[in-house]
């Protein structure tokens, strides 16, 4: 049996890049189309999972903080902020992610900075 030597390719390592997003700004449910005109719901409570405060999003140590966490999620059905989702989901969570922008967004009130590999302009 020959041997193969693959070449050596450091791994990439270092933080997820910073993307921001206005919290109050309008996001749709990919899944079942519903709106809030005021932002996602759930941001309104605290995340209980990841310590984010209420109006922040969750604050995930490895990224991906555009989307809230699951138990923030539940915790907003059972305060009646946010009802299931109609959509084909076997959690009944909306899939919800922030706009996310390469820079500051001028003139917003609640610009808040998230850490995603996401690119700007939405989820790819």
């Amino acid at each position: 049996m020959r041997s193969h030597s693959f070449p050596y390719i450091p791994a990439v390592t270092g933080r997820s890049p910073t993307r921001w997003v206005d919290t109050q700004a309008p996001v749709a449910c990919r899944r079942c189309g519903e709106i809030w005109f005021h932002g996602d719901p759930a941001l309104r409570m605290p995340c209980r999972a990841c310590g984010a405060r209420a109006g922040e999003p969750c604050r995930r140590r490895g990224g991906g903080n555009e989307n809230v966490c699951g138990s923030r999620d539940q915790d907003a059905v059972r305060s009646g902020l946010l009802r299931p989702c109609d959509g084909l989901t076997w959690d009944g969570r909306h899939t919800k992610p922030l706009d996310l922008s390469a820079s500051p967004i001028p003139g917003s009130l609640h610009c808040q900075s998230v850490r995603s590999g996401s690119p700007a302009g939405g989820i790819a």
